[in-house]
C-alpha cells in the first residue's frame, strides 16, 4: 500500500510539471501575442509564423520528430492558409508571382513533413533549406511591395 502511494504521487507529481510546462508556454505565446503592436493581420500572423518557423528549426536540428511534424503542421496552418488568406484580402490584386511563391511554400512544407513522419533526418535537412529559400523568396517579393512599412522583428524568446 506504501509503494502505491508513492508511486501515485510519482505520477501525479510528474502529470503536474508536464501540465505546467505545457501552461508556461501557452502564457508565452499569448504574451507574444498580445505584445504584437496595433498592425495589421498579416503582420501578427507573419511573427507568430516567425516564432514557429525557429522552434521548427531547433527541431529538425535536433531530429526531435515529434516537435518537428507538430511546428511543421502549425506552419502550414499559419502560414500556408492564414497569412496567404491575409494577404489575399488586404491586396486586391495578388501577382502572378506570390501565386507561385506559395505553392512552393506548400510544396516544400508538405515534403518535410512527409520526412517527419518518416524520420528521414538527412531529407528533412534538405527540405528545411527548401522550407527557408520558399520563405526568403517571398519575403524579398513582399518587402519591395511594402518597401519596409512592417517591423517582423521577433523582441521575444523562442
Amino acid at each position: 500500500m506504501k509503494h502505491s502511494l508513492i508511486i501515485l504521487t510519482l505520477i501525479l507529481g510528474t502529470l503536474m510539471t508536464i501540465a505546467s510546462c505545457k501552461k508556461s508556454e501557452e502564457v508565452r505565446v499569448e504574451e507574444l501575442q498580445a505584445n504584437v503592436p496595433e498592425q495589421s493581420a498579416l503582420a501578427g500572423a507573419m511573427k507568430r509564423a516567425g516564432i514557429m518557423m525557429r522552434r521548427l528549426a531547433r527541431a529538425v536540428e535536433n531530429n526531435n520528430w515529434v516537435e518537428m511534424d507538430m511546428w511543421t503542421q502549425e506552419l502550414k496552418e499559419g502560414i500556408g492558409f492564414s497569412c496567404v488568406e491575409l494577404y489575399m484580402i488586404e491586396n486586391n490584386d495578388v501577382s502572378d508571382e506570390f501565386t507561385v511563391l506559395s505553392n512552393k511554400f506548400n510544396s516544400a512544407i508538405n515534403k518535410l513533413i512527409l520526412c517527419s513522419k518518416e524520420q528521414d533526418t538527412d531529407n528533412a535537412n534538405l527540405e528545411f533549406d527548401n522550407l527557408i529559400k520558399s520563405c526568403d523568396a517571398c519575403h524579398e517579393s513582399f518587402n519591395k511591395e511594402m518597401k519596409g512599412s512592417l517591423d517582423l522583428t521577433d523582441s521575444g524568446g523562442g
